[in-house]
């Protein structure tokens, strides 16, 4: 794949994935999908935006294979 499929593949796993406060006392940050799944939970904002990038590193790789 060239780089700009796999910048526009990226891009589009980047809009699937937010981090949103977590109110059911479990942490303090959850990584959601688009479809409502919520993927983990984290303490700070700092492991969140850490996991979030994991996350999607993981289903960039999923798509390549």
């Amino acid at each position: 794949m060239s780089t700009l499929q796999n910048d526009l593949i990226f891009d589009r796993l980047m809009d699937e994935y937010e981090i949103r406060p977590c109110f059911n006392g479990v942490g303090t940050w959850e990584v959601h999908h688009i479809d409502g799944t919520v993927h983990e939970t984290y303490d700070t904002i700092d492991e969140a935006e850490k996991g979030r990038e994991d996350i999607i590193l993981q289903a960039f790789e999923d798509l390549c294979q």
